[in-house]
């Protein structure tokens, strides 16, 4: 179990002492690692080392925040488009083994009261 402190607790540490804050930051992400299957240890290796690049050619902290943040969003579009194409153009999932109706989802649109 790691001991993570509360977001004023790292703010004080951040602002007093970030050399310990880094510190603790290297530490939680070894534990996570470490307590990880073994099956996904290398590719959690991989990936940390990928942040860590990405947080050190960056020019500022909140030019590594952006590039993190990119790097996550490829991820999802990445995972998006596997999904998308597990279903193929007959409506099976591949994915699930499944088919998927085609039919239109039908709503009640509500008018907003006027004030």
């Amino acid at each position: 179990m790691i001991d993570l402190l509360d977001f004023e607790e790292m703010l004080r540490l951040a602002q007093s002492n970030p050399d310990k804050l880094e510190e603790l930051r290297i530490q939680w992400c070894e534990k996570i690692i470490h307590d990880a299957p073994s099956e996904y240890r290398r590719k959690l290796r991989g990936l940390q080392f990928r942040i860590d690049m990405e947080r050190r050619k960056a020019k500022s902290p909140m030019a590594a925040c952006i590039s993190l943040s990119g790097m996550m969003h490829d991820s999802f579009d990445s995972l998006r488009y596997a999904l998308n194409d597990a279903t193929d153009t007959s409506g099976h999932n591949a994915l699930f083994g499944e088919e998927i109706p085609d039919t239109p989802e039908l709503a009640t649109v509500l008018p907003f009261r006027r004030a």
